[in-house]
């Protein structure tokens, strides 16, 4: 039986403390991305509240508007932009940090409520703000799905991750809420 040199040693602590260190940094919500390259990948984990007011008569508060109503079986190819709003709670009236600003198309010829979307995410509160995320998925008629993140500006530069969506309880057919939990990769802007 051999023992290890005392080089040997040093040499094993110096690649093994990086990852002892690195398991004992506490958790905040934003995580550096291990054996990233130069620049590196950082994941953040958000939990938001999107309230759809839905675009209909009598419907003050509406944040979407029906640009194309066709005739086509289950509304195929019915067009509605939308100006959703998210929160950090259920109620609609908290503070709005972030706005999707996009469009919604019925693309389902043979199903009713296939709603294809694609909006930005711009963050108007908190650390995020002036940023945007860049997501497409299918929305409506889901009790819960997914929706891809496909890239983002500002602090989210680079950005890919998926958003996890649930129909909240909560919702009522003037607001219906979405339960949002995001999670986002993207690369950390490098200081000029």
């Amino acid at each position: 039986m051999t023992m290890a040199s005392p080089f040997g040693v040093f040499v094993c602590l110096l690649i093994v403390l990086p990852q002892i260190q690195a398991a004992s940094i506490p958790y905040n919500g934003t995580v550096p991305l291990q054996g990233c390259q130069i620049p590196c990948m950082t994941e953040v984990n958000l939990h938001l509240f999107l309230h759809q007011f839905v675009d209909g008569p009598n419907q003050p508060n509406r944040n979407e508007e029906t640009l194309l109503q066709t005739s086509f079986p289950f509304g195929f190819g019915t067009t509605i932009v939308h100006d959703w709003t998210l929160t950090e709670t259920t109620n609609s009236k908290d503070t709005v940090v972030a706005r999707a600003q996009g469009v919604h198309v019925q693309t389902g010829l043979t199903k009713d409520n296939r709603w294809y979307m694609t909006h930005n995410i711009e963050f108007e509160q908190g650390r995020f703000a002036g940023s945007t995320l860049q997501v497409i998925g299918i929305t409506a008629g889901l009790e819960s799905g997914q929706w891809s993140i496909v890239g983002g500006t500002g602090q989210f530069i680079m950005a890919q991750g998926i958003i996890s969506f649930t129909n909240h309880p909560a919702s009522t057919w003037e607001d219906g809420i979405k339960e949002l939990n995001i999670r986002v990769r993207y690369t950390n802007p490098q200081p000029a």
